[in-house]
């Protein structure tokens, strides 16, 4: 790709609001936050090698406790693992040292937390809720085994 090629992609890539890469380029990240929590913040990103949408999490070592940022490493090696319907997909992970954050790329979830659908839906039927209460604990079932 020549400096010209390079200076368009870079102009479209600032049209659709991307404002971070992966280091290898296969993820974009969005401006776009998804969700927040005490030590994480969730983006929408996008993976070009498979097209599909995809949850940027960046976790911000400096905010984080010394004691909980020796075990970031080994939970991220424990949940590489996990394979089953009911526990989110995790692609992959880095470290960004010069902003000293832990980034890792899991699949989107579009719907929201469960909390906001059902304050969204107002009453759900009691079979809807025995039918979630089942998918999460068939989640829960399979990290305890």
């Amino acid at each position: 790709m020549g400096e010209e090629d390079e200076a368009e992609e870079g102009k479209n890539q600032e049209r659709l609001g991307v404002v971070e890469v992966s280091p290898k380029g296969r993820f974009k990240r969005y401006a776009e936050e998804l969700g927040r929590g005490a030590y994480k913040i969730v983006y929408k990103g996008v993976d070009h090698e498979t097209g599909r949408e995809v949850a940027w999490n960046v976790i911000n070592l400096t905010k984080l406790p010394k004691s909980d940022q020796k075990r970031i490493k080994s939970e991220i090696d424990l949940i590489k693992g996990f394979q089953h319907p009911n526990i989110i997909h995790f692609i992959t992970a880095w470290i960004n040292k010069q902003m000293q954050q832990v980034i890792f790329i899991t699949e989107m979830i579009t719907g929201g937390s469960l909390r906001k659908y059902v304050k969204k839906i107002k009453n759900p039927r009691l079979k809807v809720i025995k039918g979630w209460c089942r998918e999460i604990l068939k989640g829960v079932v399979y990290l305890h085994d």
